[in-house]
C-alpha cells in the first residue's frame, strides 16, 4: 500500500484490544468512518490497497495523535516485516510461518468480541486454543472473506462470522503452547521445547506430528490439520515420552518387523531428519533408536529420559572384566534389567557393570538355596522348571562350580509360602515330608503343587524354614500333643473379659507390649495375668467412662483430645471393633472426678456376681467371667465364641438383664436384686446355658460329619 501524508481517520474512539494487530485495528477505524470496504475507503483517501502491508498500516496509524500505549500494543501484536522475516511480540519468524491469505478467524472469538486477533496469521496455528475449533476461512455460504471487506461481524453476503461457542481447555495443545510462548495466554511448560526458538518449535512439532499420524510411506506426507497438535503431544514431556510415542507408532505399523538397522523401521522419518536443526536432529534420532530397541526387545517398562544418556559396552569386554562367560553376562544383565541385545550385538550399559558384579556376588549355591527353602536339593530343579527360580551358570569358565541362585528369588518363594491360605483343619495335617512319603511323590513336585494352590494347607509351623513349615491336608486325624499352662498366665479371651474390651483392641495391646510377655503357639496365645490385671486397674475404654458420666464415649474422646491427652489405643475410622482406651487418672483429672465412673459400687450386684461366678464354674466352666461387672455391662462367652451372654444392670429397677445367644438361639433372663431368692434361678439359667451349648455343638458336629461324608464319597 502507498500512503499520502495526511490523516486518514477523523475519529478513533475505538480502543485497540489486547491481542489486536495494526491491520485489524485499521479496518475497524475505517468502518467507523462509514466505509463498507477497504477499496471504498482507499478511494476516498487516495490509498492504494492491494495487500496487507502491516508495516505501512502501522506507520499510517502512528501519524495520528492517539495514545502512545496504543501504538506500543498494536506494534507488539502485529507481524511486522524485519530483515528476512517477521517479528511478532518480540519473536522472529521466517516468511513461511506468517500467511495472510486466506483471511482466517475463530467464530467463537468473533462472537465474544468482533476484532481481529494477531495470532490468526501464524500459519501453523490451525485451531483456536480458547474454543478448540478449527479456524475458518469461508462464511456459511462457502465464500472466502477478503481483506477488502471491513466487517468482522458479518460477511459481504450477510452471513454471521461469529457464533457462540463454549470456552474449553482440553484441545488445541500446540496453539495453546505457542500463545503461551507469545504471551497471549498463560505459559505452559514443555521441557524439550521451552529452550528453543518458536520457528524451531513449529518445525519440530510439525515434523514429529506428520510422522506419527501417518502410516509408513516412501514420500513424506504434507502437514495436516492436526499434525502440529500430534507432534506437540509427543514433545510436551521429556525425551522418554517422545521415544514412547515413536514406540507406539512402531507397535501399530511395524509389529514383528524383521528389518536390520533403525532407518528401515521408521520409513521416511529417519532419512528426513537432516531437514531438522542439529540439536533437534540428535534428540529425534536417539528417540528412534530407543523406540526400536525397546519395542523389538519387548521391554515391559517405558523408555525414560535418562535412557538417552546411557553409554553401552560390548558384552565380551564385560566378560573379561568380570572373569565370567559372555553368556553369563547376558543372563546376569537381563536379570538386573540392563540387557539390550539389539544394540551392537548384545551390549550392556557401561554403568551397569558394577551392578552386574554386585549381583553376581550375592548368588548362593544350591545347598544354601535348599537350606533356606527347607527342601531337598533335588527339588530345586523342579522350582526352576516351574519358573519360580532361575539358575545362573558359566560364572567360572573352565571350572565345575555348579549353578548359583538369587536370594531375592528365594525370598519371593518364601513370601509365597507365607501367603498360602490355611483352609484345612489342623487336626488332619501332616508335614510335607510325611505327606510325600505316604503318597510316593518327589519333593519338588509337592513343593510346586503347594505354590500353585493344588494342595490344601492346614497349618504353618514356626521355628522351621520354608516348605518345612507347611502342614498339608490328609484324610486321617492326627494326634495332638497335650499341654498345660501356668496359673500366672491367661488366654486372650480371658484378658478380653477382664478388660471389657473387644478382641481386636486386646490384640493391639498385646502387639504394642502393654500386656506383658506373650507366649504364642499354634493352639493359643498366653499373656501375663499380672500385666493384664495391672493394665485393667489403670485403664478403661472411653465408652465405659462415658456411660458412668451419662455421656457418649465420643464426647469423652473429643474432650480428651482438646485437652491434649492422647489415648493408649485410638479408634480408627474403618477399623472394626476397636475401642478408644485412656488412662483412668487422665480422664479423672480432665473431668475433675474423685470417684472412678467405670466402677459399679452396688452391694446387690456384688452379691449376685459372687454367687453366679462360682456356680458357672461348676455348670459351665467354659464361660469366661470378669472379676466384677462394670456399669456399662459385660459380655461373657466361651472360648470358641459359640455362646455369649450380655449382663446389664439397671440401677433404676435394681434388676440384672441377661441376653443369651448360642448359634442362632436367643433367650432373655431377668433377676430382681432387691430380693435374695434367686440362687435357684441362677442354677436353672446355667442349666439352660449348658443345654443350649451342647445342642448347638451337636448340630455343628453333625454338619461337619456330613461334610466329611460327602467329601469322602466324592
Amino acid at each position: 500500500m502507498a500512503f499520502i501524508q495526511t490523516l486518514v481517520f477523523s475519529r478513533w474512539d475505538a480502543t485497540p484490544a489486547v491481542d489486536e494487530p495494526a491491520h485489524g485495528f485499521f479496518m475497524r477505524l475505517a468502518e467507523l468512518e462509514g466505509s463498507v470496504t477497504m477499496t471504498t475507503f482507499a478511494n476516498w483517501n487516495d490509498l492504494e490497497v492491494n495487500r496487507v502491508a502491516t508495516n505501512q498500516l502501522m506507520e499510517a496509524l502512528e501519524r495520528h495523535p492517539m495514545p502512545t500505549d496504543w501504538f506500543e500494543l498494536l506494534r507488539f501484536n502485529t507481524p511486522l516485516r524485519m530483515g528476512d522475516g517477521y517479528v511478532l511480540r518480540g519473536h522472529s519468524l521466517p516468511y513461511h510461518h506468517i500467511r495472510f491469505e486466506p483471511r482466517r478467524w475463530c467464530p467463537g472469538c468473533i462472537h465474544e468480541s468482533s476484532h481481529h486477533r494477531g495470532w490468526w496469521e501464524v500459519e501453523s496455528i490451525r485451531h483456536c486454543p480458547v474454543h478448540c475449533v478449527e479456524l475458518e476461512t469461508r462464511d456459511e455460504g462457502g465464500t472466502h472473506v477478503p481483506w477488502t471487506w471491513l466487517g468482522f461481524g458479518y460477511s459481504r453476503d450477510g452471513y454471521a462470522l461469529g457464533r457462540q461457542l463454549p470456552r474449553r481447555d482440553d484441545g488445541a495443545p500446540f496453539a495453546r503452547y505457542l500463545l503461551g510462548r507469545f504471551g497471549w495466554l498463560k505459559a505452559i511448560s514443555a521441557p524439550l521445547l521451552d529452550a528453543i526458538p518458536i520457528p524451531d518449535v513449529i518445525d519440530y512439532c510439525e515434523f514429529v506430528g506428520r510422522f506419527l499420524e501417518n502410516p509408513p510411506s516412501r514420500k513424506h506426507p504434507p502437514v495436516g490439520t492436526h499434525s502440529a497438535d500430534v507432534g506437540f503431544r509427543a514433545l510436551s514431556g521429556d525425551r522418554g515420552d517422545l521415544a514412547e510415542a515413536m514406540r507406539e507408532w512402531h507397535r501399530k505399523y511395524r509389529g514383528n518387523h524383521k528389518a536390520r538397522g533403525v532407518a528401515a523401521h521408521f520409513s521416511w522419518g529417519y532419512p528426513k531428519l537432516n531437514f531438522l536443526p542439529e540439536s533437534l536432529r540428535l534428540t529425534v534420532r536417539r528417540a528412534f533408536h530407543e523406540a526400536a530397541v525397546f519395542e523389538t526387545e519387548r521391554y515391559d517398562r517405558r523408555v525414560r529420559d535418562e535412557d538417552f544418556d546411557i553409554e553401552f559396552m560390548p558384552r565380551l569386554e564385560i566378560a573379561q572384566t568380570l572373569g565370567i562367560g559372555p553368556r553369563a553376562v547376558e543372563q546376569l544383565a537381563k536379570e538386573v534389567g540392563v540387557l539390550q541385545k539389539t544394540r551392537e550385538r548384545r551390549t550392556v550399559a557401561a554403568h551397569a557393570v558394577e551392578t552386574i558384579a554386585d549381583f553376581k556376588e550375592t548368588l548362593v549355591p544350591i545347598s544354601e538355596a535348599a537350606r533356606r527353602l527347607g527342601i531337598n536339593q533335588d527339588a530345586i530343579r523342579h522350582l526352576v522348571h516351574a519358573g519360580y527360580l532361575k539358575v545362573f551358570t558359566n560364572l567360572r569358565p573352565g571350572q565345575r562350580s555348579g549353578g548359583r541362585y538369587s536370594p531375592d528369588q528365594i525370598d519371593t518363594v518364601l513370601r509365597m509360602i507365607d501367603d498360602l491360605p490355611v483352609t484345612g483343619s489342623p487336626a488332619y495335617g501332616l508335614t510335607l515330608h510325611t505327606y510325600r512319603v505316604r503318597n510316593g511323590l518327589v519333593p519338588g513336585a509337592v513343593a510346586v503343587a503347594c505354590l500353585k494352590g493344588e494342595i490344601v494347607i492346614c497349618e504353618k509351623r514356626d521355628n522351621v524354614p520354608g516348605f518345612k513349615r507347611l502342614m498339608v491336608q490328609t484324610d486321617a486325624k492326627r494326634k495332638r500333643q497335650s499341654f498345660t499352662r501356668s496359673e500366672d498366665t491367661m488366654t486372650m479371651g480371658e484378658a478380653q473379659a477382664l478388660l471389657n474390651m473387644t478382641y481386636e483392641t486386646t490384640q493391639i495391646l498385646v502387639k504394642h507390649g502393654h500386656l506383658g510377655e506373650v507366649e504364642a503357639s499354634p493352639r493359643q496365645v498366653l499373656i501375663s495375668r499380672k500385666a493384664v490385671e495391672d493394665f485393667a486397674a489403670n485403664h478403661a475404654k472411653a465408652s465405659d467412662f462415658g456411660h458412668g458420666m451419662g455421656i457418649s464415649g465420643h464426647a469423652v474422646s473429643w474432650k480428651m483430645k482438646r485437652e491434649g491427652v492422647d489415648p493408649v489405643v485410638k479408634f480408627v475410622k474403618g477399623g472394626k471393633h476397636i475401642d478408644t482406651v485412656f488412662k483412668r487418672v487422665d480422664v479423672m483429672r480432665v473431668y475433675g472426678l474423685e470417684a472412678d465412673p467405670t466402677v459399679l459400687e452396688d452391694s446387690r450386684v456384688d452379691r449376685f456376681w459372687e454367687i453366679i461366678v462360682p456356680e458357672a464354674a461348676k455348670t459351665c466352666p467354659y464361660l469366661i467371667f470378669p472379676s466384677k461387672l462394670p456399669p456399662s455391662g459385660q459380655r461373657v462367652w466361651n472360648s470358641n465364641r459359640g455362646l455369649s451372654a450380655h449382663f446389664q444392670f439397671d440401677p433404676s429397677l435394681g434388676e440384672i438383664q441377661i441376653n443369651l445367644s448360642a448359634r442362632g438361639e436367643r433367650h432373655k433372663f431377668w433377676f430382681d436384686l432387691n430380693t435374695e431368692d434367686y440362687v435357684a434361678a441362677i442354677k436353672e439359667m446355667l442349666d439352660v446355658f449348658d443345654g443350649m451349648v451342647k445342642e448347638a455343638t451337636e448340630r455343628q458336629n453333625a454338619k461337619t460329619r456330613e461334610w466329611w461324608r460327602k467329601r469322602k464319597s466324592a
